[in-house]
């Protein structure tokens, strides 16, 4: 069991960390932010309402989370004077937990890390050995959002002639979620020894991630005249039933001035896809508006970069041994099937994220 002094420097640790939550200016923001929702002429714009339910509903719950840490305090100094060993590291082990995650709310306060993110990957160089490692990153990423009690939803898929995945777009929302993944856009690298090659030969292959976060047309406002949209519609490849397959749901936008093209063919209907597709287009133009500007160069991280060798920010290596790098801040584990199969990047995030504020 626990010395008294250690009790009282954890419960100093506790208290401090804690402390960070200002209990009577978050009061405050509440009462302020219930009192503009009562207006019924905010409800008339969708994009404030959002905005204010956003900030309501995280100040609600840091608020509960001061008045439940506080409370998990007492109940340790109680458990330690009952001298309940077992009690004792149960809250001990919560509070520890709930710690870390309040001091790494401090990662996490960038204009746009409590928004949606809107993540694209792209096979890079290696073949059917690379469309395989973005297959396998997907599924990564969408484990990852499902730990972490987000949605995920496909937006497009572009799949191998004979493997894997050429293209990807996901949303995903949730609390925070462009914060946490923001960091993960650039170029991830695999080796491993190709089940492609009859050779057994150790090969290398690359996947691209663009990361962006949603709805910045609220930042900016983006105007495409249709001269500049060339719409191409054709069959989508995904799941979805027979009509999926034997209808041209699927759309192709691509804006003539800059090249950059965006599909979508997760809804079942050309309309919709089209209506979809438009957003996030809208969204990547925006992106590059907002990047012109100095106050959002650092907080828009999508950018496109080399997919190949040198570029790489993070190594995921099978043979000749097993281990997971990160190239920013130094972070591996011998674990990659915990990385990669499991979605378990929490632990790599949080490092780089702490490396860059160094």
């Amino acid at each position: 069991m626990i010395t008294q002094k250690e009790l009282q420097e954890f419960l100093s640790i506790a208290n401090e960390t804690i402390a960070q939550i200002d209990l009577e200016q978050k009061l405050s923001q509440k009462s302020e932010l219930e009192l503009e929702l009562q207006n019924p002429a905010v409800w008339s714009d969708n994009v404030k309402s959002s905005k204010l339910n956003q900030q309501l509903t995280k100040i609600s719950k840091e608020i509960s989370t001061y008045n439940e840490l506080k409370s998990e305090i007492e109940n340790l100094e109680v458990a330690f004077e009952l001298e309940d060993e077992n009690e004792i590291n149960k809250i001990k082990s919560k509070l520890e937990n709930e710690i870390e995650s309040i001091q790494n709310s401090k990662f996490l306060n960038g204009k746009f890390d409590s928004q949606g993110v809107i993540l694209s990957l792209h096979a890079g160089a290696g073949g059917n050995d690379a469309q395989d490692w973005t297959a396998m990153l997907c599924s990564m990423y969408q484990t990852f959002a499902k730990n972490q009690g987000w949605n995920c939803s496909l937006i497009s898929l572009s799949l191998g002639e004979e493997a894997g995945v050429k293209s990807a777009s996901m949303e995903i929302i949730g609390e925070n979620a462009y914060g946490l993944l923001k960091e993960e856009a650039g170029v991830h690298r695999l080796v491993r020894i190709s089940p492609f090659n009859s050779g057994g030969t150790r090969e290398t292959s690359f996947a691209m991630i663009e990361v962006l976060p949603n709805n910045l047309n609220s930042e900016v406002n983006i105007t495409i005249p249709d001269k500049d949209i060339r719409i191409d519609t054709f069959m989508s490849g995904g799941k979805g039933g027979q009509g999926v397959n034997t209808t041209y749901s699927a759309v192709r936008l691509v804006h003539i001035p800059t090249g950059m093209s965006v599909q979508c063919q997760d809804q079942r209907s050309q309309i919709q896809n089209k209506a979809r597709a438009m957003e996030v287009l809208i969204n990547r133009l925006a992106a590059i508006e907002l990047r012109k500007q100095k106050e959002f160069e650092r907080e828009i991280k999508g950018g496109l970069v080399s997919n190949e060798w040198g570029s790489q920010i993070r190594s995921y290596v099978f043979h000749p041994y097993k281990m997971v790098k990160d190239h920013r801040s130094g972070w591996e584990s011998a674990d990659v099937l915990k990385v990669v199969e499991q979605g378990d990047i929490l632990p790599i995030i949080w490092s780089v994220k702490k490396s860059l504020k160094d």
